[in-house]
């Protein structure tokens, strides 16, 4: 026999070759075609998560100046692609979250004039396949920045600054940066400054440092109003711009936040404004006590104040209403009784003031009146009364339990006893989420007993909630509570 011309295995290398090659050729398709799609889902995934993380960023810097509450978020900088067996990723898309150069607010009445350091925040993307257009915040104002690659700014969230003729500027500070892929926890502090240390009064002129000139954003979003007198381009640098705006003093609202730590950049200023008889329940007495309970769900934009009062004076009717100084959200209740409780909710005006005023009626006319003026943010005011008697029932033990899962599920158990004697109606269990990032739900009991009572908001794991519990007299008078502030992690308060 002679092997030479034996070629029987030739069709079988032949054939092996031509499947070799049509894999290489399938997975350099795939390299090339599938992979940056499926990466660029990833990144489009990310882009929508890390936009809801600035929209909460920017509402937390809002909240920390107007409020007075420290406000702690939480960004993921970047994102990771699904691990391959057969293709290779590029490098994880990082993020940086950094603050910008400081830039001086001016405020001048022709006699006396303040600076204020003021900075911008911006978050950068380093996405492989989608645009690495970056995000701002600037006065209020939430925006992608397409102007380097020669596109138009794109305004996620709109300016709160003007309203109305009042001017409400919340100035940044503090310098702070962070890069990478993981998550960047952003701790928000309002001045520790009082009155003594505003505004100049008067009529004054603002200027304001921005990155949005006139015939971008600002003619057509403050145009109308009268405090604006225009944008003056490149006043500070290139591309910073000043916002120039005229207001009476009474007016103006000045707070500084700072980012990871008190607001610490030159002279911190802030200018807080007390009741007016402009303001809705100015107070001519006060001879009625109060008691506010903030139960707001701020994802729902569902402002709740749970009011109670004790008034002994003479009267026809008592007035209890909440109405907000920033909007035109208001609601009014009318009860027969000197000592009760009502719920209020205005509809709409979520991390907004609130006037909460009690008043006493009689003949047609106010005799005694009183407000608190309160933010719905879940937090409750620090002027409430303790309106608990001697014939009061109160709370003699309890438990909170955080049963929170890895699922995103939030969940809480209570145990508590009631004094057996003593006015009771019921007890009022509550889960409020503080920021507006996860679910908020409460639930109540007559019985003054409870043991492994629940509340399940549902989701917002890894979040800060208000966690409450109330008792509520037969007036409907919150008489005794038990308030703790806690991260819905599975780990008990």
């Amino acid at each position: 026999m002679r092997f030479s011309r034996d070629r029987r295995g030739q069709s079988v290398v032949v054939g092996t070759v031509i499947l070799f090659g049509f894999l290489i050729l399938a997975l350099s398709l795939y390299q090339v075609q599938v992979v940056p799609q499926e990466n660029a889902q990833v990144e489009f995934q990310h882009f929508e998560e890390v936009r809801n993380d600035l929209v909460d960023l920017r509402a937390g810097v809002l909240t920390a100046g107007q409020a007075d509450t420290p406000q702690f978020k939480s960004i993921r900088l970047g994102t990771t692609y699904p691990n391959r067996l057969f293709a290779i990723n590029p490098p994880p898309p990082g993020g940086t979250l950094r603050t910008s150069d400081a830039y001086n607010v001016t405020i001048a009445n022709g006699t006396e004039t303040i600076t204020i350091p003021s900075r911008f925040i911006s978050y950068s993307p380093g996405y492989n396949e989608l645009s690495r257009t970056p995000t701002r915040y600037d006065n209020s104002v939430l925006y992608l920045d397409g102007r380097e690659q020669g596109e138009d700014i794109v305004v996620i969230e709109d300016q709160s600054l003007v309203d109305d003729g009042t001017v409400r500027l919340t100035v940044l500070q503090n310098e702070y940066r962070r890069s990478g892929t993981q998550r960047a926890t952003v701790e928000i502090y309002p001045t520790n400054s009082t009155a003594s240390d505003g505004i100049p009064t008067g009529e004054v002129n603002i200027t304001i440092p921005t990155r949005l000139n006139a015939s971008t954003y600002w003619d057509g979003a403050i145009g109308d109003q009268s405090v604006y007198t225009g944008v003056e381009d490149d006043r500070y640098a290139d591309g910073v711009h000043g916002l120039t705006l005229q207001a009476d003093s009474d007016d103006t609202r000045v707070n500084t936040v700072g980012i990871q730590g008190s607001p610490n950049e030159g002279p911190v200023r802030e200018n807080v404004r007390s009741p007016s008889a402009e303001d809705p329940g100015d107070d001519p007495t006060d001879d009625i006590s109060m008691r506010v309970d903030d139960l707001t769900d701020r994802r729902s934009n569902s402002p709740e104040f749970y009011v109670s009062y004790d008034y002994g004076g003479q009267f026809d009717e008592i007035e209890v209403s909440a109405t907000s100084t920033d909007s035109s959200a208001r609601v009014t209740r009318s009860l027969s009784s000197g000592r009760s409780g009502v719920s209020l909710s205005p509809g709409f005006g979520n991390g907004q003031e609130f006037a909460v005023t009690v008043r006493a009626i009689r003949g047609g006319q106010t005799v005694d009146q009183r407000t608190i003026y309160t933010f719905a943010d879940t937090q409750n005011p620090i002027e409430n009364d303790d309106l608990s008697r001697s014939d009061s029932a109160s709370i003699e033990d309890y438990t909170i339990e955080d049963r929170s899962n890895n699922n995103n599920d939030v969940r809480y158990r209570f145990r508590y006893d009631v004094s057996q004697t003593g006015s009771f109606s019921e007890g009022l269990f509550s889960v409020l989420n503080r920021n507006g990032n996860g679910a908020s739900a409460s639930r109540s009991t007559t019985d003054r007993n409870v043991n492994n009572f629940r509340v399940e908001p549902g989701d917002g794991t890894n979040t800060p909630y208000k966690v409450s519990i109330l008792v509520i007299d037969g007036n409907g008078v919150v008489v005794d509570s038990r308030i703790v502030t806690d991260t819905a992690d599975g780990t008990d308060p």
